[in-house]
């Protein structure tokens, strides 16, 4: 089969590759390594990263002009190639394309808390509304985002979840883990700087903890977040909302411990983390932590529970699959 991908989410700059590159760029290499019965052709509007491997069924097309890129470009390329299968990393969808579609939702933030959205909120509900019209079939994270839409959209019955697995540089470090005593005075905090990642709670927290510091990242090369992750005395997450919070699997992976609000924490990492429902449970759970009395997670665990070869399973199963 032909599978055709939007990599657009590769064109993100060296020191912000957060989220949606470590997504995109995980999954590709994962696909690329796992399926070796299908051909891929990869829809890009930048060179291809260094690190990323090609294979001899891929291809990386750059296509230009950006304008109209999705409605447009992308739509021609789909109707010159006639591929079988297209996957919507990115929510987008080409305005032509006669491939089954497979779209990937990354949560609905943007529709809890609009107002932290209003640059984009227009463009991401008409992504959302079409992409739950002329989807095929929508991959979630989680088991919260499969519930979200199906009380928003109780029509739509092709909702699957495949959680994230462990980013490749994290997962790849299991000896380089740091023993509790030789951790750092230092918590870590890290995402994009947006006012749904609640950083502003994060910093009332710390008047309790007058010997830590707080690391706010959001701009860090992989190699740098990688130590940063493996000293922290632990990492914090606050967040409004998310739809799976990779930071908080790249902690776990190299042995550091988590504290997140309620609202930060996904089902299927809860049992992997210190849960607080509020700030002064947020602050004793911290404490805890520091005393080496939190919840008890093996790396190596979390680093073959949370497979992408596992992932790349579940979405293979999918393109032979009809609403």
């Amino acid at each position: 089969m032909k599978i055709a991908i939007d990599a657009g989410g590769l064109c993100a700059a060296s020191g912000q590759r957060f989220g949606n590159y470590i997504f995109s760029y995980n999954l590709i290499q994962a696909i690329l390594n796992y399926d070796k019965n299908n051909y891929y052709a990869l829809y890009s509007l930048c060179q291809k990263p260094a690190e990323l491997q090609m294979t001899g069924l891929s291809d990386y097309r750059i296509l230009l002009p950006r304008r109209l890129w999705m409605k447009a470009r992308v739509s021609l390329e789909e109707f010159l190639q006639n591929s079988h299968v297209f996957l919507a990393l990115n929510q987008a969808i080409p305005l032509y394309t006669r491939a089954k579609i497979i779209a990937f939702s990354h949560g609905l933030s943007y529709r809890y808390f609009p107002h932290y959205y209003r640059d984009i909120f227009f463009r991401m509900s008409i992504y959302l509304g079409e992409m739950t019209r002329r989807a095929d079939a929508i991959i979630v994270s989680s088991r919260r985002v499969k519930r979200e839409m199906a009380e928003l959209f109780s029509e739509n019955k092709n909702v699957h979840v495949i959680p994230f697995g462990v980013p490749v540089d994290m997962a790849n470090c299991l000896n380089s883990r740091r023993p509790w005593g030789n951790k750092a005075k230092y918590f870590l905090a890290v995402g994009m700087n947006h006012p749904i990642k609640n950083f502003q709670f994060l910093k009332k927290i710390m008047t309790e903890f007058p010997g830590y510091k707080l690391y706010m990242v959001n701009s860090a090369t992989r190699a740098e977040l990688k130590n940063l992750y493996a000293d922290a005395s632990a990492l914090l997450t606050a967040s409004h909302y998310e739809s799976f919070n990779l930071p908080v699997l790249e902690a776990l992976s190299v042995g550091t411990p988590v504290v997140g609000l309620h609202s930060a924490i996904i089902p299927e990492l809860a049992s992997y983390v210190n849960v607080a429902n509020d700030k002064y449970d947020f602050v004793e759970k911290v404490q805890k932590v520091l005393k080496g009395e939190g919840v008890k997670f093996d790396s190596k665990t979390i680093v073959r529970k949370f497979s992408w070869k596992h992932y790349i399973s579940e979405l293979t199963k999918l393109y032979n699959n009809r609403k």
